[in-house]
């Protein structure tokens, strides 16, 4: 394979209403993250991705965009937009943006046309259609809760939104619409961007218009189900007309992409360099993707998924890897116990995903050990899915305990409370009053307590990222083969990276306990540790609780 200069690359996801507020109005801005570029220099990543930064009337924080071309002003300006650009540039980052184009938003001038008569130009470059029997064209509903549809008064008719009502699909089966589409991203490369994470793209082919759907749902609703028959075809065009004319990479959140798939969608030959896997993320949603009620899942589920992944990219592809993002729960509070939350299970999570074959993501706070929020009531959360799910558990008669526990463990909230610079009031993130609460236990998390001590979480990434880079391993890590050992265990995750003559062997244990584990190690040297004291090696090695251990030693 051709190499990029991506390959050895670790990105970081920003969030940026939740990153850093340069001004104090209490909304995280570009000027913001221009400041705190020095500090992702020093962990050693070598992309930011940006969540949404384009103009929004943040319904859905900026995953609902009126203008394409533009920054939201709580963000900034397209100039500092190209300042950041710049800047991260001199320091050996790229910044990628989230390129959400299945849906706009309602306030685009786009929807707005669209939606003034059904004669405008632009109305069919979204989904319209008329009722059937007064009601909705089919029984779908969205990601968000409630129908896929909304009923138009001054037209009388129905437009469709895979998401949130205030978020419109736009109709790619129109051909001006993706010409319009693809001329915004080309417009975007040609300002320096290193590439994109799209978002919800398997979304943009539809369902039958008219046909209901099996329910799942005690309403006798569907939820909309994407990477439909055909929606390849757009994706090759994309690339043909966008991606494939740049030196960049590409990155897809591709929901219903199964592993069987995934060399159509990424690699060389795919639509996209890679695709975000979901299946170790899903393992506590229930039928219908709803976060309640509570659902159990084991360590082998875990292991499962990620050997699943891992086995479909063995042939020179890659993958990204990722214990968290904005619309995930923090990684300590998902998997491991509360009490157990440490700086030792922070780095036990780190490695273990660290030393897989794929490319590495970092969500913002994740490298202090950042964890879930318990708000006190539903008025506190901002995530409109946190809304819709809390809603749609009391109207299934749970009670409001059983709802709001639902949100403490899986809110998109958990990932957006600000960033938690130092122990001054709100983190260090805002002079003013933040959009979101900040966690209370900034206090004890930040990244200034972290940055003083050196055996904190922060440097083990940085070493982590060091390792992966350019190191005696760096070759094992990113191309060495994945083999699973103890598959059957609930205890420990171990795998190993074979690359001719020299295999890696990972143990991290699960557990709060001792794990006996047999292991031949002769001969073999400690790559890392979680634990200051070094462990004792032999034909068999006692895990002690938590501890990740990696070695390094000829295959055999």
């Amino acid at each position: 394979m051709t190499a990029k200069w991506w390959d050895k690359a670790v990105v970081y996801q920003v969030y940026p209403r939740s990153f850093k507020d340069a001004n104090g109005d209490g909304v995280g801005d570009l000027q913001g993250i221009l400041s705190k570029l020095g500090y992702l220099q020093k962990l050693g990543i070598d992309v930011i991705w940006l969540s949404p930064v384009f103009a929004s009337p943040m319904k859905d924080n900026g995953y609902d965009i009126s203008d394409y071309r533009d920054i939201a002003s709580e963000f900034g300006t397209l100039e500092e937009m190209d300042e950041l650009i710049a800047e991260a540039d001199k320091r050996g980052i790229k910044i990628i943006m989230d390129l959400v184009i299945n849906h706009s938003s309602d306030q685009h001038e786009w929807f707005k046309e669209s939606k003034s008569s059904r004669t405008n130009p632009k109305r069919d470059w979204y989904i319209w259609e008329d009722p059937v029997d007064g009601r909705p064209p089919n029984n779908l509903r969205s990601i968000f809760g409630g129908s896929c549809w909304t009923y138009d008064e001054g037209t009388e008719q129905y437009y469709f939104h895979s998401f949130a009502k205030e978020q419109p699909d736009l109709n790619w089966e129109n051909p001006e619409v993706r010409s319009a589409l693809f001329g915004m991203v080309n417009w975007w490369l040609d300002r320096g961007i290193g590439g994109f994470r799209v978002d919800a793209i398997t979304f943009i082919k539809k369902q039958p218009v008219h046909e209901n759907q099996e329910p799942d749902s005690f309403d006798g609703t569907a939820i909309v189900s994407p990477n439909q028959p055909g929606v390849g075809t757009f994706l090759q065009e994309m690339k043909d007309e966008t991606f494939a004319k740049y030196d960049i990479f590409t990155v897809a959140e591709a929901p219903g992409v199964s592993s069987e798939e995934l060399g159509e969608f990424a690699g060389e030959d795919g639509y996209f360099d890679m695709v975000i896997s979901f299946d170790h993320m899903d393992l506590e949603l229930n039928e219908g993707a709803k976060w309640y009620p509570k659902k159990e899942w084991k360590l082998t589920d875990f292991k499962n998924a990620i050997t699943k992944d891992q086995q479909v990219i063995k042939e020179g592809g890659t993958t990204a890897l990722y214990m968290e993002n904005h619309d995930q729960p923090r990684s300590l509070s998902r998997f491991v116990a509360e009490k157990d939350h440490s700086v030792l299970t922070g780095k036990m999570l780190a490695a273990t995903y660290f030393f897989l074959k794929g490319m590495p993501y970092i969500y913002q706070g994740q490298e202090i050990g950042m964890t879930n929020v318990k708000f006190d009531s539903l008025e506190e959360y901002d995530d409109i899915s946190s809304h819709d799910q809390y809603t749609a558990a009391v109207r299934e008669g749970y009670s409001e305990e059983v709802a709001l526990d639902t949100l403490h463990r899986r809110s998109r909230d958990n990932a957006r409370t600000p960033m938690q610079w130092d122990a001054s009031e709100n983190g260090g993130f805002t002079e003013g009053t933040p959009w979101l609460k900040a966690n209370p236990n900034y206090s004890e998390i930040n990244v200034e307590k972290a940055l003083a001590d050196p055996d904190s979480l922060f440097y083990f990434y940085q070493k982590l990222i060091a390792l992966r880079k350019e190191s005696a391993v760096s070759d094992i890590i990113q191309d060495g083969t994945y083999e699973q050992l103890l598959s059957e265990s609930e205890d420990v995750f171990v795998y190993t990276r074979t690359l001719g003559e020299r295999r890696l062997v990972v143990f991290s244990n699960f557990t709060d306990s001792e794990v006996e584990v047999d292991a031949d190690t002769a001969d073999a040297q400690v790559v890392l540790n979680n634990y200051q004291e070094a462990p004792q090696l032999g034909g068999t090695i006692t895990l002690r609780p938590y501890e990740t251990l990696v070695i390094d030693r000829i295959a055999k």
